[in-house]
């Protein structure tokens, strides 16, 4: 019966290689995990989606300050330094990471604008300045 025993070494050697390349996989797997601890694909993507809301959050804050702040009457400059400060880095970031122009505009504009709503705040609040 050598067509059984070349059928059964073919079944065994396949399993042996099957075997042996689980085993590789797995520590192939458990070394890469312990090696990119920092860069696990489900920390990033949890990180990532507490960035967005906080975002959301931080957004909303300002609209509700600036909301408030029209109600009575108030100098929104503040709030919205603290609004175009946060577009421009978040531009510029992604400007430094991907190289886009439009990036680079927008967040040159945020800084810009923030820069000058800061400025507006401090010479409608600082005493000296006031005359």
């Amino acid at each position: 019966p050598w067509p059984v025993c070349l059928i059964w070494r073919f079944i065994s050697n396949t399993r042996c290689r099957k075997e042996g390349s689980r085993m590789e996989k797995q520590e192939i797997l458990e070394k890469s995990r312990k090696e990119n601890q920092l860069c696990d694909e489900g920390i990033l993507r949890a990180q990532e989606k507490g960035r967005q809301w906080g975002v959301v959050g931080f957004l909303a804050l300002c609209v509700a300050v600036q909301v408030y702040h029209l109600a009575l009457g108030l100098d929104n400059s503040l709030p919205l330094a603290f609004f175009l400060g946060y577009v421009a880095c978040e531009a510029l970031g992604r400007y430094r990471a991907r190289r886009e122009k439009h990036l680079l505009v927008v967040g040159c504009l945020g800084a810009l604008g923030s820069l000058f709503s800061l400025a507006s705040y401090v010479m409608d609040t600082l005493p000296a300045l006031q005359g």
